[in-house]
């Protein structure tokens, strides 16, 4: 059975109904967005473009939502395939817009709630059978362009086709991670969430730790979001929060009073709600910014004091280790206060959640996904008890008087001693209701390279990168930065790493290569650190020799014989984009923040980021050759720090090509690379010709450049240092001593000038200022 979803309703247009047909727009998918009146209807969309983070790619996205009401527009729904309620957590709102729409459904369309915790059993008892089969659960998480998480429940008369279709519109169309949740209060991921919230505010009182102590102790540093407890609970609004726990601890009935209880709000976060003070949208919550200083509740007095940070042996031992795992298991078993409260705070929730399977979940691989799709954990539960260590923490549990859930103890009983293990290029897990390992089955649309990282499959390690065969004869360099993991700087490693794949490609026992890893980022740009202490050293001649190998490397990439694919995604800065531009075909996500950004540091692009742009945004324009039009349109994507907010706003920017594929699920890059690299590999691939006939605009656009830019420089916008780049930039794209339209330069004349003028900004002292600066903070510096 063949089911499309080609157009989608969503009834609902507050925050969150809005966000949901933004996202739809992302997809492309038009939808039409219901409320009860005209104006409201209209500002939902309105709210689209200016919402902050931006929940639509572009805001000419907002052209495929209409704005609809239930008293003029209901007969529309006859054209929808999938119509998503996301009105009022309230079941009588709720039934009542059923009532309402059931007369105007076609025969085959689909009807989902977007509700984070009413029974479904609840919600279909106003329908009539035929669309009970059509109905299900579709619990979006907010925001929902950013999110992943969608959680999916179906009722006991929902098609199976009905459910499959859903699962794989919100997979592979809008990108999410599918979780399958049961009809329980809160699912999944409410049910977890809340489990201990109120534990840690008890334990943070009992222990004496402030607002700022338990915050940098529940952030990044054990794997969570940046915004750790309380501030989460300041962004999200301490209403929110209270309202969110009261329906928790309402609908929470088959646990025992005790377990019960730890879904009842404190009376802490109760006072501060009748205080009015609900966190950022009244100013103040659990902290309060006054000017540029930062507050925090004392919970003594209840007044706001300055923020100090503590001195727990926990953090430091914790902040020298970089991989999370490894940090979690030095510092769960320490004996100064922090860990205390830790452990305190992370038994209970461990033990809470392996009780939940069944109730919640059939199996742990739902309930990690869940934690990291939702909440945007780095592992899941079961993930950071497996770091921590199974065995030992069961030990000390016990020895607390600690229940743990008797299928843990099976686990362990039968020499099992983690819930997931890699080995042989098999992953399995610990299934509760098997009592046995289970090897996961990955979807065909996904490529796990853990499961890759052995001696069969791995040619080479190094420090920040690995070279995989991934079968098929399809090699992948994957990047795993050994300095910053988050953000995967460009260094020796990957650049040494990279050219070791090329010269096995260059044997010719491979039919390509992809590139691409399964990180947080996919690369911030070039290890700046590298220039410092060339600068430092005072042996530039050390930078431009590191310029020119990335020159050459990416010239070798763009020429090379075999297809190499790149799977940019988030952020791909700098040198992060040079390397992927120059492949010869892009698998990029949909969430890319791609950018030239070097004038930051007091630079240009100096990997042939110049020659990229140009390239891309000739075959963007079906041009021959650069034009005025497309020199200036390259200036000003390279010089002022312009990022794309989007794959699609990468393309109008030239750092991707419009050949290049855009994914909405970046799980989906590696497979989809992997195959691309086949294709293009047994469909007789041929590389680029190497261009010796480009024609550059010259003085003309010099000019323009200069005008501009003093203008700006008297206005106050940029620095004198900042129109010295901004012309080496021009003097680049305009072909320098050869530009003109008379005349015609090859690609190696461009990189040569873009080295020649990266070099001389590295010289200038401001420069080099710039680059101490970012180094020390982090931040530009507009000297």
């Amino acid at each position: 059975m063949s089911i499309e979803i080609k157009k989608c309703a969503v009834l609902g247009a507050g925050v969150m109904g809005a966000q949901i047909a933004g996202h739809l727009s992302n997809a492309g998918i038009p939808s039409l967005l219901f409320d009860i009146d005209e104006e409201l209807a209209k500002k939902g969309v309105d709210v689209l473009t200016s919402l902050k983070p931006a929940p639509l790619f572009s805001k000419k996205n907002v052209s495929l939502i209409t704005a609809c009401t239930y008293d003029n527009d209901l007969e529309k729904l006859n054209d929808c395939d999938l119509i998503i309620e996301a009105v009022a957590e309230k079941i009588e709102i709720k039934h009542d817009v059923y009532k309402k729409l059931l007369p105007h459904l076609k025969k085959d369309a689909i009807l989902t709630s977007n509700t984070s915790g009413i029974p479904l059993a609840n919600l279909v008892e106003v329908l009539p059978d035929d669309v009970q089969e059509r109905f299900l659960i579709t619990h979006f998480f907010n925001p929902p362009r950013y999110l992943k998480l969608l959680e999916l429940v179906k009722g006991d008369k929902t098609s199976d086709d009905i459910y499959d279709a859903v699962a794989d519109f919100g997979e592979t169309i809008l990108g999410k991670g599918i979780v399958h949740a049961k009809d329980t209060p809160g699912f999944i991921g409410n049910r977890l969430i809340n489990a201990n919230g109120r534990l840690i505010l008890e334990k943070a009182l009992e222990m004496g730790l402030s607002v700022e102590d338990v915050d940098a102790l529940t952030g990044t540093f054990i794997g969570n979001a940046k915004s750790a407890y309380f501030r989460t609970q300041d962004i999200v609004g301490l209403d929110t929060a209270l309202n969110v726990s009261n329906n928790m601890y309402e609908r929470v009935t088959t646990e025992s009073e005790q377990e019960r209880e730890k879904f009842k709000a404190h009376d802490l976060l109760v006072k501060l709600v009748e205080d009015g003070r609900l966190g950022q949208k009244t100013g103040a919550g659990w902290y309060k910014k006054e000017g540029k200083q930062i507050l925090s509740l004392d919970f003594d007095t209840m007044e706001y004091t300055p923020t100090k940070k503590s001195i727990f042996d926990t953090l430091r031992v914790g902040k020298g280790i970089k991989d999370l795992r490894t940090r979690l298991q030095a510092i769960t078993f320490l004996d100064d206060k922090a860990s205390k409260f830790l452990w305190e705070c992370n038994a209970p929730m461990l033990i809470y959640t392996a009780e939940m399977i069944p109730e919640i979940a059939d199996n742990i691989i739902e309930i990690d996904n869940t934690m990291k799709w939702g909440f945007t954990r780095q592992i899941g539960i079961f993930e950071s008890w497996d770091a921590i260590g199974v065995e030992r923490s069961v030990e000390k549990m016990k020895t607390e008087n600690r229940k743990v859930p008797a299928w843990v103890e099976e686990m362990l009983s039968s020499g099992r001693k983690s819930f997931y293990e890699t080995k042989d290029g098999r992953m399995t897990y610990w299934c509760p209701l098997k009592k046995e390992a289970i090897e996961h089955q990955p979807s065909e649309k996904t490529l796990n390279l853990n499961l890759y990282k052995n001696s069969k499959h791995t040619l080479k390690r190094d420090w920040s990168a690995s070279i995989h065969d991934i079968g098929d004869g399809v090699l992948n360099v994957e990047f795993h930065s050994i300095f910053v993991p988050q953000m995967n700087p460009i260094d020796r490693s990957m650049v040494e790493v990279m050219s070791h794949a090329m010269d096995l490609l260059d044997s010719g026992k491979y039919k390509g290569l992809v590139v691409g890893h399964q990180g947080n980022n996919w690369s911030a740009g070039a290890n700046v650190n590298d220039f410092k202490v060339a600068i430092d050293s005072g042996n530039l001649n050390l930078m431009e020799l590191g310029t020119k190998q990335m020159q050459d490397l990416t010239q070798r990439i763009r020429h090379s014989k075999h297809p190499v694919v790149s799977c940019p995604f988030n952020f791909a800065l700098g040198g992060g984009l040079e390397f992927y531009a120059c492949s010869n075909h892009s698998v990029a996500s949909g969430e890319l923040y791609a950018g030239l950004v070097e004038a930051g540091v007091g630079l240009v692009p100096g990997a042939g980021g110049h020659l990229r742009v140009l390239l891309n945004l000739l075959e963007n324009n079906d041009a021959k050759n650069v034009n005025m039009l497309i020199a200036r349109k390259a200036v000003e994507v390279i010089n002022p720090l312009s990022v794309s907010r989007s794959a699609t706003d990468a393309v109008k920017k030239g750092f991707l090509r419009k050949s290049d594929t855009i994914l909405m699920n970046s799980d989906h890059l590696l497979a989809t690379a992997k195959m691309k690299v086949i294709e293009m590999s047994d469909n007789g691939y041929e590389p680029p010709k190497y261009r010796d006939d480009l024609t550059m605009p010259g003085m003309p656009l010099r000019t323009m450049v200069q005008v501009n830019t003093k203008m700006m420089r008297a206005q106050g916008k940029i620095s004198e240092h900042d129109e010295l780049i901004a012309l080496k930039t021009a003097d680049i794209i305009s072909g320098g001593k050869k530009g003109g339209m008379m005349s015609k330069v090859d690609e190696q004349y461009l990189l040569d000038i873009e080295r020649e003028c990266f070099m001389s900004l590295a010289g200038e002292k401001k420069t080099q200022d710039r680059i101490a600066h970012f180094l020390k903070t982090g931040k530009p510096l507009r000297n």
